[in-house]
């Protein structure tokens, strides 16, 4: 029985392991944010149930983004931990980046448009039943730097 192994098996191994590991890490890379714009071209041609509905489809999203972010959280701490005791590559797995903030503000930002654009068509103002999401969300980076 042959146990030598030859520079070349192991410096072979060696990269496919090296090259598998950064295409597992890109692939888990952080995902880019996909706001949406604040105005579109045709929000004069709403009626007031055309408004209400856009405010009720955004708020739906921002719940869904919502739920995405925590995940994307509890992910990262998952990460973390088992990055700082473990195993330090699966710090890479990680996602810095809050994709879900970007988007979570730009649908806030538009259902602050459809509000107003209600209100000057006389329309009922749509009431947000996220208020207190909203300000959870605004409070957590002053949370952060305060701690």
């Amino acid at each position: 029985m042959n146990f030598f192994i030859s520079r070349e098996t192991i410096s072979r191994s060696l990269s496919i392991a090296v090259l598998s590991g950064i295409v597992a890490v890109s692939a888990c890379a952080a995902r880019e944010p996909h706001p949406i714009a604040a105005t579109n071209a045709t929000d004069s041609q709403f009626d007031c149930a055309g408004l209400s509905r856009e405010f009720a489809a955004n708020e739906r999203s921002v719940i869904a983004i919502g739920k995405e972010k925590a995940g994307a959280n509890a992910r990262n701490i998952a990460f973390g931990v088992t990055g700082v005791v473990l195993f330090w590559p699966a710090l890479f797995l990680m996602d810095p980046k809050s994709p879900q903030r970007v988007e979570i503000d730009a649908l806030h930002n538009r259902n602050l448009v459809v509000a107003d654009i209600a209100r000057t068509k006389g329309c009922p103002l749509p009431k947000s039943q996220l208020d207190e999401y909203y300000k959870k969300l605004k409070a957590a980076p002053a949370q952060k730097a305060g701690s």
